[in-house]
Order: C-alpha cells, then structure tokens, then sequence
C-alpha cells in the first residue's frame, strides 16, 4: 500500500467511473485497475461493486473515511516541512468556483508568483457545499466562496458582502411599463420593490443554486411567484441571452462588471429584503488545525488586497 495507490483510490471513489477518473489522472485505466487491485490485495477486502454499475462496497466506504484523513495529513505534513526547507516549493490547493476566480485570479496570480515561483496552485471547482466539506476535511487549504453560517474549527474572513443586481434593459422595462418606466427605473436604483416586477418574465438559476435560494426567499418575502421563461444551472448561459430581452436576470457584484463591460447600458438594480440590499457573504476559510506555510499566508494577504479593490465597484446607472 502507498499514498499514490489511496490517492487514486480516493479520486475514483469520488468519481465512480474508471475511464473519466483515469483520463483526469493522466494515466491509463490498466494502471488505475491495478492500484485498486493492490489496496483490495493488501487489506483482503472487495472495495468496489464493479456490477451493475461501479460503486463502494461497505470496506471501501470505510477506507474512503479514512484515506481521505491520510491525504490530508500527508498534504499538512509537506507544508510543514517545506516551510522548514526554506526552499520556497510546496502546494497549495484552493477551492473557488470557476467564475470567481476568472475575476479575481488574473489578479492574484502573478503577484503570488513574483515571489513563490516554485509554488504549484491546485484550482478545485466543485459545489460550493462539497468544497467546504473538503475544507473541513483538510483536503483544500483554502476556500474561497458563499458561507452562510461560521464553523468553530474555520478560519472565516469576509472579503466581500456581494450584493445582488437585478439586471434588465430599457427596452424590457419599456415592454412592460410602457409610459411609466423611467419612474420604475429611477425608483429601482436604490433598492428593487419585486412586486412592481411580478408580470415581467425572469431567467432563473436552478433551484438548487446559492444565489436562487437566496432569490426565491425574496420572491417569498414579497409575495410574488415569478414568471420564469428560462432556468439555467449556469449564470453564464443567462448572460448570453440578456440581449434578447426574454427576461429580467440577476448577478452579482463582482461578476457585475464583466457584464456591463459588454453591456454597458444595462440596468442593474439593487435587490432588496426586509428593507436591506440582499447581499452574499464571500469569504476566504481556512481550517485552524491545519498547517498553512509562509507561501499560503502571502496567498491570503494578497487575495485580502485584490478583494478590497474590487468591494468599491458599484454599478454606474443612468437615467
């Protein structure tokens, strides 16, 4: 048993399927097959089901648990030794949703650089509540993203209150208010009222989404159940179609400046709740008991920096 053989082990039990897994790993599913067979020879169990369908036998569960604890103090113990070496290599892995670090990495990135070269980044992008399962168990060092509640056993920094836009065009309000939209418009820079907008249709986030959680309870809140021409389980899809004028959207604030950028003469509204602008706590989480050498509290700093800039961007209306 070796800890390349209970890392693969660990990527397939996440995975379930041993051709994707072997192609993420870069290696073939012979090799992939044969590891397996090495963990399920040395400890004289079965760990996977291989029919009908590929999936953990009780002993693989038990193993995952635990290789999963391995890994993560594996990971901990090259930090620690690497901050000794003093010889400026290590890992750091960071779990951020995709969109979020388009904004924010090209920034990060070469200043972290410029002074931790040798310094490998390991970008993880799953769901938000898997990646702060993995936080927890020690096998990300960082997390940057939405965290509702404070965990004792996390290190949690505010680096933004995210505000969320509702985002529409002149020409959608026109359609819908005709004669008394530039009322509605300036009425709405400061906070929007969802029950003047209960007849215009909406493109909505699946329900199973942070942001449309947060929505819907606004939706609630104002008693309104929304027209929904489309859902999307990607914000992006929903950007590309603002310009055809099928709904109302929301977004954002630091994704806010990507789309005024293509569309500048966009409306964005700031969406309110109980007479508050509705925001989503960002934050950059650590776990306290985990390690974090020199190169990753840099990483901090500078991310903490790259964030303060981008809390002042606040959306240009005009009427």
């Amino acid at each position: 048993m070796n800890l390349t053989s209970l890392y693969y082990f660990v990527e397939l039990a996440k995975e379930l399927h041993v051709t994707n897994t072997a192609q993420r790993l870069y290696i073939s599913q012979q090799n992939l097959s044969q590891h397996i067979q090495r963990l399920e020879q040395h400890y004289g169990v079965t760990l996977f089901h291989r029919k009908p369908k590929l999936a953990l036998t009780y002993a693989g569960e038990q193993l995952f648990q635990a290789a999963v604890k391995i890994l993560a103090e594996e990971h901990d113990l090259q930090n620690r030794l690497s901050d000794i070496s003093l010889k400026n290599t290590g890992n750091i892995k960071i779990g951020i949703p995709a969109y979020r670090g388009q904004i924010c990495l090209p920034d990060i990135l070469p200043r972290f650089y410029e002074k931790w070269p040798r310094v490998q980044v390991e970008l993880i992008n799953e769901d938000s509540n898997y990646m702060e399962e993995m936080l927890f168990n020690g096998e990300l060092d960082l997390f940057i993203g939405i965290m509702y509640q404070d965990n004792p056993k996390l290190e949690i920094h505010t680096i933004l209150n995210d505000n969320i836009y509702l985002v529409c065009s002149d020409e959608l309000l026109k359609q819908y208010f005709q004669a008394s939209y530039n009322e509605v418009k300036y009425n709405s820079l400061s906070g929007v009222d969802l029950r003047r907008f209960s007849r215009m249709p909406f493109l909505l986030l699946k329900p199973s989404m942070r942001l449309r959680k947060t929505i819907d309870q606004c939706f609630q809140e104002a008693k309104v159940t929304p027209q929904i021409f489309l859902e999307s389980s990607t914000t992006e899809l929903l950007l590309t179609l603002y310009p055809y004028n099928y709904g109302a959207l929301f977004c954002t604030q630091m994704r806010l400046p990507l789309l005024l950028k293509e569309y500048p003469d966009a409306n964005a509204f700031p969406l309110m709740q109980n007479g508050s602008i509705v925001q989503h706590r960002l934050v950059l989480a650590y776990h306290k008991e985990r390690f974090l050498p020199t190169y990753a509290q840099d990483f901090i700093s500078i991310t903490k920096n790259v964030f303060e800039n981008i809390s002042s961007i606040r959306p240009q209306n005009q009427i």
